[in-house]
């Protein structure tokens, strides 16, 4: 399934960003809290340095939410039954996200606290 044009790799990349919005309920919980943080950035006037902090650990939590989503799509494509390995491979998934989103508390901590 490779991408004829920069287009359709961007269709490709809405798509799956799209299906992991519709379907995964951690990624509607990810995107509504990234957005209200986002939002109370804006009103207390954040600064700069601390607004791109706010922004990456935003981006690192949504996409590695999107590569879990891709690992467990995979998993039960290859292992539909259930299987220690894959167990083994979804949790991991899991647990980066967890880590990822660990450190964008700590950053929200650092940015909105002091």
């Amino acid at each position: 399934m490779r991408s004829k044009s920069f287009g359709e790799a961007l269709r490709h990349a809405r798509a799956g960003f799209t299906y992991a919005l519709a379907t995964q309920w951690n990624m509607r919980v990810h995107v509504i809290v990234a957005l209200l943080v986002l939002l109370a950035a804006y009103r207390l006037h954040v600064a700069r340095p601390s607004l791109l902090a706010i922004v990456l650990v935003i981006a690192l939590v949504i996409s590695v939410e999107l590569l879990n989503t891709a690992i467990e799509a995979v998993v039960d494509l290859y292992s539909p039954a259930e299987h220690p390995l894959a167990r083994v491979a979804k949790d991991c998934a899991a647990a980066a996200v967890l880590v990822a989103a660990l450190a964008a508390v700590a950053v929200g901590v650092l940015v909105f606290l002091p």
